[in-house]
């Protein structure tokens, strides 16, 4: 629910202005209307955008749900409008639900499909409404929306699997972070206590330790005020002109998780500009578009480095080929996709082949990780645990 503040004109009591809760801007003006006011405004208090509240995961999903829905309905005969009155009410998502409502009133006021989708940037991406304006265009809407629903709903796949396969390294290395905090922040210093009273030398890494401690205990306080400053410079850099495509291109050039970053991006733009390609937007359009999807600065300026060159109709593969963007199998099919006229369903089939090997080399690297990563921490519990039991022992003068 949000709340609202607006100014109508009654028939017996002139202007009024009041606030009221609802689920929408729309659903309150419905309200309006039928009450017997003429409605002179109503706007959101707090002036928030109303995409800003929609994302979270819930409302993605229900994004995928809704593109999917609509494409049926409207495949079935069924009206615009009434097809998002009926989902709608359908809706259980009280955002999403005020979400509609708001589409379905600007429909209404003779505004398109596109247009309404437009006005909430931060639920419907660029890419999603070229797609839906395409769609009106061409007279395709219910089989763009069909496209659309499975191209978020296999994106959402990759993304979870790839969330759920991280879980478990990530949880190693939180354990281990708090486990050998624990022993050097808690029992470490109890220990220390001990040593200082008995006045024995101490092995070199209880020495070593016992420092880390002290620096830890003393000055922990300025390393947590650091960080956040850190990383708020970190992110000043990278505003300047060519530094974060220079970040960009050393991500590239990390072993093993270098390349699955690459592929992912080139997977993502490959399959966005398949689709668009396969609803009737004109190549650049496609690329332009496209080119928004990459995170990865330094790729997306190779795209743009490579436009002129598309411009002057020397092709679309053989320009990225100059620059290797794609890699060298998918270069390859991408040519004959192009030279049989079939470009855009190839860059969709390269993407199918991308994700699916993708999703075998993540799987691999955490195999590998997990292992490491139990190593890793292994160890460091270890010496932290030798470095106690050896200064225990030189107490009681045992030798080893």
């Amino acid at each position: 629910m949000s709340t609202f503040k607006y100014r109508v004109m009654t028939r017996g009591s002139g202007v009024l202005e009041g606030k009221r809760a609802s689920v929408s801007k729309a659903e309150l003006l419905d309200y309006l209307k039928k009450s017997g006011h003429i409605v002179l405004k109503v706007e959101e208090i707090g002036g928030q955008k109303a995409g800003k509240l929609f994302s979270n995961r819930s409302v993605k999903k229900a994004t995928v749900f809704f593109t999917q829905e609509l494409g049926i309905l409207l495949d079935s005969g069924v009206s615009l409008d009434k097809s998002l009155r009926i989902l709608s009410d359908a809706q259980e998502n009280i955002k999403f639900k005020g979400l509609i409502l708001d589409i379905l009133e600007e429909v209404k006021g003779g505004k398109s499909l596109a247009d309404a989708l437009s006005m909430l940037p931060d639920v419907f991406t660029t890419v999603y409404v070229n797609m839906v304006r395409a769609g009106e265009e061409s007279g395709a809407l219910p089989k763009v929306l069909e496209r659309l629903g499975s191209f978020m709903e296999r994106v959402q796949r990759i993304k979870s699997e790839i969330t759920s396969a991280l879980i478990y390294p990530l949880f190693l290395v939180l354990t281990g972070v708090l486990s050998v905090g624990a022993l050097v922040l808690i029992v470490m210093p109890k220990f220390t206590k001990v040593f200082e009273e008995v006045g024995i030398a101490l092995p070199l890494s209880t020495q070593i330790l016992i420092k880390l401690c002290e620096v830890l205990t003393s000055y922990g306080w300025v390393l947590l005020i650091a960080l956040p400053g850190l990383y708020y410079l970190f992110k000043s850099l990278k505003k300047k002109n060519g530094v974060q495509a220079s970040i960009d291109r050393k991500k590239l050039g990390i072993p093993v998780l270098g390349d699955i970053l690459w592929r992912i991006e080139i997977s993502r733009f490959a399959r966005t500009l398949g689709t668009l390609l396969e609803n009737g937007v004109s190549l650049l359009t496609s690329i332009d578009i496209s080119k928004s999807v990459l995170s990865n600065t330094f790729l997306s300026n190779k795209i743009e480095d490579v436009k002129p060159d598309i411009k002057a109709g020397k092709g679309f593969t053989a320009p990225l080929g100059e620059i290797a963007f794609f890699p060298g199998i998918a270069q390859h099919l991408l040519k004959v996709g192009e030279e049989t006229g079939q470009l855009d369903e190839m860059l969709v089939r390269v993407s199918d082949n991308m994700d699916t090997d993708i999703e075998h080399r993540i799987k691999r690297l955490i195999s590998l990780v997990e292992p490491a990563l139990i190593l890793i921490m292994g160890c460091a519990i270890g010496i932290v645990v030798i470095s106690m039991l050896s200064a225990i022992f030189s107490i009681n003068e045992v030798s080893f």
